[in-house]
């Protein structure tokens, strides 16, 4: 049984969440305090792993509580999808339902389940209003009817005492409401009690042709109960986990051993006894080994290999399996036997020095309990479960949530997960299918879930805004040429180039280098702080102006003083050294596009504007002037680059030779 969708009403703030799809791996966003642990908790009580029923006192709404509450209010819901065993299973119990997809299973707060089958099946029992007409007339019918030739002084006693009997028992089939599946039974038994001889068949084959298809589907029907018994006992459990907690770095195994005995499910013992199972010790036989009482010299010492031996290879299997998983540092685990104490010592790569696990970070060792938790019982004690995960990784670094991502989708190849987060490391960019944003109603304040469209709450949307753009960062670092421009405008002017210097034959950018716009001159060193980290080639194209100049000085001590920056006003065609990428066109190039841009409006320059030397101030200062607003050149930059993509021939060949000189140089500082 797979669960293709769960719905929680009712519950504590929760009004309806509605039905949510789920998947796999599914995901609830949002921020405190929306509601997303109380969907995970209502949702696990639909059949829980640890047996906690619900408490409809403690509950249900409070406000609600006074007039509404009802003991049959329904509080989970959830749709399971069959596979071809269960279907065999149920089949088995009543043929009715070998057509059968799937079932919704609720559960209310009096702790009863109900079941509903799709495609629905109708009743476990049959209405009267049908049945009862169907028996009247065969009745009606078998008082016409004439015995087989040669039998007539037989049936007439038959057909008279059978009459009879059926009469009497037809007077308990309701005319509406249910039948009584034994009701039906008497009736086909009286029938079949006649049957002795072929010709006993044929006469009272009218009355068998009405009674034993409604014999057989009474009885089926009667065992539709037992069915949805059988989906209650093999639906999947729901393992709710919402603390994960340490291992201590001293174990002191008799104590453990007792506690494993009175307090199975607190849940430091919890991560402990996974600790053991996870390398396969077991806690009482390392105790046996220290405290059995040998006399012979080689047996003991036979002992003490032993325990040394088995602690070697634990810690030696926990830190190849570890660090597949964790790839902060790369540890190793030593597992020591000193006497009644296990302890947990670790080391890094980059500081070999052995220190105990608690006193390691606490992003380690909050991921090395959750390793060990669902390392070991999700694959073998919770097989056929469902996890919902209250907020793991909370304590972890961004890199390290997005492990957890990768382990909990490794973990679905056997069982579904659902986790709820606020943060935009534990959201997977490339699957967004599977989020499903939590938020509050603005009128009620009660906790809705958006299966499909997005709702309109930022704070919601905040976690999924901020991964869809770390995704849109890390796109940076595909390519190992970066050439940082300063900002979109640039962007789309340089590429809008670069596709003409291909079409007039002339030398573009190298096919591997990769434009960024930095968002601005003040950005671009910052991210390319960034792409030096992560090993990139960066060059930079910047403004001739001083606020590009200065931070260009700037960004080359980041680069290395290695001449990787370049600017634009070192290869305008009229000279001017404090140029900016538009100021690559002649000026009745750019201007026509302005007129595109802006209409008819009067744009001639006066004497002092045409002092200007870079053409987007010149402008600018011509907006001021004759208050036309903003002069906005994201505007004229799109249709620049629009004008040059459907034309590349007509660029002016000033233009050309100025962005080729770039296209050139950047080639050389990339390569």
């Amino acid at each position: 049984m797979r669960l293709t969708a769960f719905r929680v009403q009712n519950y504590k703030r929760i009004e309806d969440t509605g039905w949510i799809d789920c998947r796999d791996l599914t995901v609830l966003v949002g921020k405190n305090e929306a509601g997303k642990s109380a969907i995970l908790r209502g949702l696990s009580k639909l059949n829980p792993s640890d047996e906690e029923d619900y408490d409809g006192l403690r509950e249900y709404p409070r406000r609600r509580f006074s007039n509404d509450y009802k003991d049959t209010e329904n509080v989970a819901s959830a749709r399971f999808e069959f596979d071809k065993d269960d279907i065999a299973g149920l089949t088995a119990i009543s043929p009715l339902l070998a057509d059968v997809k799937s079932a919704v299973v609720g559960r209310s707060y009096n702790n009863k389940w109900w079941v509903a089958f799709s495609p629905a099946i109708g009743n476990d029992y049959l209405p009267g209003s049908e049945t009862k007409p169907k028996i009247e007339k065969a009745l009606s019918d078998f008082a016409e009817t004439f015995a087989p030739d040669g039998h007539g002084e037989d049936f007439a006693p038959i057909k008279a005492s059978l009459s009879q009997t059926l009469a009497t028992l037809g007077e308990k089939i309701p005319a509406s409401g249910v039948v009584p599946a034994d009701a039906l039974a008497e009736m086909y038994k009286a029938v079949t009690a006649q049957v002795t001889e072929q010709w006993h068949r044929d006469a009272l084959s009218g009355l068998l042709g009405v009674l034993r298809p409604l014999h057989e589907e009474a009885q089926q029907r009667k065992k539709l109960s037992a069915a949805r018994d059988w989906v209650v006992d093999h639906m999947p459990q729901f393992i709710y986990f919402d603390r994960y907690d340490v291992l201590d770095s001293a174990i002191h195994i008799p104590t453990f051993i007792t506690q494993m005995q009175q307090t199975p499910h607190a849940p430091r013992v919890r991560t402990t006894r996974a600790l053991f199972r996870h390398v396969d010790l077991d806690p009482r036989k390392l105790h046996e080994l220290n405290t059995r009482q040998i006399t012979d010299q080689e047996e003991a010492r036979r002992r003490v290999d032993e325990r040394a031996i088995r602690a070697s290879s634990a810690g030696q299997a926990m830190t190849e399996k570890f660090g597949a998983w964790w790839l902060q540092r790369r540890h190793k685990f030593r597992y020591d036997l000193d006497g009644d104490y296990f302890r947990v010592w670790v080391s890094d790569d980059l500081d070999p020095s052995e220190i105990e696990l608690d006193q390691r970070s606490q992003g380690m060792q909050y991921f090395f309990s959750f390793f060990l938790i669902f390392l070991v019982e999700a694959a073998d004690n919770h097989k056929n479960s469902v996890l919902l995960l209250d907020e793991p990784g909370n304590s972890l670094h961004g890199t390290a949530q997005a492990k957890i991502i990768e382990f909990l989708r490794k973990i679905t190849d056997e069982n579904q997960v659902i986790y709820s987060t606020h943060s935009p490391f534990m959201v997977d960019g490339e699957h967004l299918e599977e989020i499903r944003p939590v938020y509050e109603d603005k009128i009620t304040g009660s906790t809705k879930v958006s299966d499909d469209v997005w709702p309109k709450d930022k704070d919601a949307l905040f976690p999924l805004q901020a991964a869809l753009g770390y995704q849109l960062a890390q796109s940076l670092f595909i390519s190992r040429h970066q050439v940082l421009v300063e900002g979109i405008t640039d962007f789309w002017i340089i590429k809008a180039l670069d596709a003409a210097l291909i079409a007039n034959g002339r030398t573009a950018l190298d096919p591997r280098v990769i434009l960024a716009p930095g968002g601005g001159a003040g950005r671009v060193v910052p991210l390319a702080s960034m792409l030096v980290g992560h090993e990139v080639e960066v060059a930079a194209l910047l403004d001739g102006d001083e606020p590009g100049r200065k931070e260009g000085k700037k960004l080359e001590r980041v680069l290395g003083f290695d001449n990787r920056v370049l600017f634009v006003g070192d290869h305008t065609h009229d000279g001017n050294t404090t140029g900016e990428i538009e100021d690559l066109f002649p000026d009745d190039y750019y201007a026509a596009a302005v007129k595109i841009a802006y209409g008819s409006k009067d744009l001639r320059f006066n004497a002092d504007e045409k002092a200007i030397s870079n053409i987007v101030d010149r402008f600018e200062a011509l907006f001021e002037r004759k208050n036309l607003g903003d002069f906005e050149k994201w505007k004229v930059a799109r249709i620049l680059a629009d004008t040059i993509m459907a034309d590349p021939v007509n660029v002016p060949t000033e233009t050309l030779d100025s962005i080729e000189n770039i296209a050139k140089a950047l080639n050389e500082i990339t390569g």
